[in-house]
């Protein structure tokens, strides 16, 4: 589908299949990404236990250039998706040569801060000196390919603004099986490639973005004429790059929310045993299986409504968001029947430790029943981006963490241990669902996107 027909089945096509045509590809994009991580732990872990932990150590700091990414992806998705709806070609591709230019100064100035302070930075995250020296094995070629992985994130955004869904999946997919193919020749040394073990789990990333990136900008500049080779004026390149950072900013800031909610929530479990953590943690990784066709959604939606907000289209902007809401609500609870009913067997599946079984399952008996709430959330804090308001998204993020999910998570741990934690954060889902809610109604009426 050319450019235009996609353009013309956003802004005209029914809201419910456009969406679910557009979101799919999405689904298999996000299954690839969780993928790659997967990938670069299970061959390491052939290699011992201090390889392992360094990798563990190089997390943290792979999924902030990760969140960086993913803020300037969405700056760009947010700002183009109006302009292709609007049908300004030249615009657009002047914001995405800019948003590109951007990027890459950006994971310039993350790589050099990286390499000045890469000892420094993982003696503060509590690395033993022992395994100092093969984290800077890993980070230094690592972080060789920050700037294409930022730049493959941002490619992968721009074309979900376009909506070309299946180019963005088609570059995280590239970007896994490229992993998976040199990780084992790199690691271990097979057939004529050197054994450079936790180095080469890192040369096989960066050797997957050049490869991804390639794919994606080949895309950009020849098939989309999205990728112009031309200087732009400089009040022009200010005011796109003004543009730009106002989203991304509170962008990065929102996202990581997420993260740090986790860390707070898991040192709260923690105050009840290793097999409250243990349990806990399992349950944190269904819960991302869990809410997948959310965070597909979440890629999409923002797209639909830009374009058609650009195209005029208040109605079907308003339309795909209630219908988004509809969709995740109706389709987590379903989820939710499926674990509860499957928590014995989920429970087994995960560990034979009786205790750690029964954690397991009072999670997925009280916490998923919340996730379709929850999933609203995410939709209206994407959707407020769009809508040009990424500072509001942020506020509920904080908001969502410090009124309600920490509070009501350790009321509930005071008054019913475990139990009652899961019990706090599934009211905190709730809570921050209808703050959420309001908040977006008022700003849909003051930009006039009611019903008729």
């Amino acid at each position: 589908m050319n450019a235009s027909a996609r353009r013309e089945a956003i802004v005209s096509g029914p809201v419910g299949k456009t969406l679910a045509q557009t979101t799919w590809p999405m689904l298999f994009a996000l299954t690839a990404i969780m993928g790659l991580g997967l990938v670069d732990s299970y061959f390491i872990s052939f290699l011992g236990t201090n390889e392992l932990a360094a990798i563990g150590f190089a997390t943290p700091i792979t999924l902030i250039v990760t969140n960086i990414a993913l803020g300037m992806g969405m700056a760009i998705s947010s700002l183009n998706s109006k302009l292709i709806g609007a049908n300004k070609h030249s615009q657009a591709a002047r914001l995405i040569t800019d948003g590109f230019f951007l990027t890459t100064v950006v994971a310039s100035l993350v790589s050099i801060v990286l390499f000045a302070f890469m000892q420094t930075i993982f003696t503060l995250l509590g690395a033993e000196p022992e395994t100092i020296p093969l984290i800077s094995e890993y980070m230094n070629t690592w972080t060789l390919g920050v700037v294409l992985l930022m730049l493959t994130q941002v490619c992968s955004s721009t074309f979900r603004s376009l909506g070309d869904t299946k180019t963005s999946a088609q570059i995280s997919i590239v970007l896994t099986i490229t992993n998976l193919i040199f990780d084992p020749l790199l690691i271990f040394g097979l057939g004529p490639f050197p054994e450079l073990g936790v180095q080469g789990a890192a040369l096989a990333t960066v050797i997957a973005v050049v490869v991804a990136c390639a794919l994606g900008l080949y895309h950009l500049t020849w098939k989309e004429n999205l990728i112009l080779l031309t200087l732009p004026a400089l009040e022009t390149l200010k005011h796109n790059f003004k543009a730009l950072l106002d989203i991304a900013v509170p962008a990065v800031l929102a996202n990581a929310i997420v993260p740090l909610s986790a860390a707070i929530m898991t040192s709260l479990v923690s105050y009840h045993g290793t097999d409250a953590v243990a349990g806990f943690g399992v349950g944190s990784r269904i819960e991302a299986v869990s809410i997948l066709l959310v965070y597909a959604l979440s890629a999409t939606l923002p797209m639909f409504i830009g374009q058609n907000l650009g195209a005029g289209n208040k109605q079907r902007a308003l339309h795909a968001l209630r219908v988004s809401f509809k969709f995740v609500l109706i389709s987590q609870l379903i989820i939710y029947a499926a674990l509860a009913l499957s928590a014995n067997q989920l429970s087994a599946l995960f560990s034979e430790q009786g205790s750690v079984r029964e954690v397991i399952k009072l999670f997925l008996y009280i916490l998923p029943i919340s996730y379709g709430v929850s999933g609203i959330v995410i939709l209206i804090n994407v959707s407020l981006n769009v809508l040009g308001k990424p500072k509001v998204a942020l506020y509920i993020n904080v908001l969502r963490m410090c009124l309600f999910y920490i509070p009501f998570a350790l009321i509930g741990s005071y008054l019913a241990d475990l139990k009652g934690i899961f019990l706090g954060l599934s009211a905190g889902n709730l809570c921050a669902f209808l703050m959420a809610k309001q908040l977006l109604n008022r700003i849909l009426v003051k930009q006039n996107i009611v019903a008729n």
